[in-house]
């Protein structure tokens, strides 16, 4: 398990990018002796702050990918695969598997195929599904929070290269 220090930035499970503020030995009310937490600033939201156990027993930390590691999950849009399944309750699970991977390749699947998912549903006349929306947001947040942070560009520029890419993708 990887010890980060105060200023080190890293990727947390729900917050996304995030920098060490502080660290620090709490006892949270019912929970104990006190242990070690960080104080985390996510970076993409100003003023929040995350506080979590030092001891990530969870899986919910993890070093940021390079932007090498982002460019080629950019360049490779159109080969990552798509979460083909026709049934929506398995569908739904199989999403929420891939994000709960917290990897950004994993994230990338499941905003391609959402994103083709909706394309389709409104190419034969209807209407984006709200829980499609509500993912391809979530997901699409912390896929694109990372890769602008480690290729030092902005969340909407990626954001739409990524899109692009995919639409240049379909013709």
């Amino acid at each position: 398990m990887k010890r980060y220090k105060i200023g080190d930035y890293l990727m947390h499970e729900s917050a996304g990018v995030c920098q060490v503020k502080e660290i620090s030995e709490l006892a949270l009310s019912g929970k104990g002796s006190e242990k070690e937490y960080y104080e985390l600033a996510p970076v993409y939201q100003a003023g929040g702050q995350v506080i979590t156990p030092v001891e990530d027993k969870n899986g919910r930390l993890r070093d940021i990918k390079t932007g090498d590691e982002m460019q080629q999950i950019l360049d490779s849009v159109d080969e990552i695969d798509t979460i083909d399944e026709m049934n929506n309750r398995v569908f739904q699970e199989r999403v929420k598997s891939a994000m709960s991977d917290f990897e950004p390749r994993a994230l990338a699947e499941v905003v391609k195929t959402v994103y083709l998912r909706n394309k389709r549903r409104i190419a034969s006349g209807k209407k984006a599904m709200s829980q499609d929306e509500r993912v391809l947001q979530i997901a699409g947040k912390k896929l694109f929070d990372e890769m602008a942070f480690a290729m030092d560009e902005g969340q909407d520029t990626i954001a739409q290269n990524f899109f692009t890419c995919l639409d240049d993708g379909m013709k």
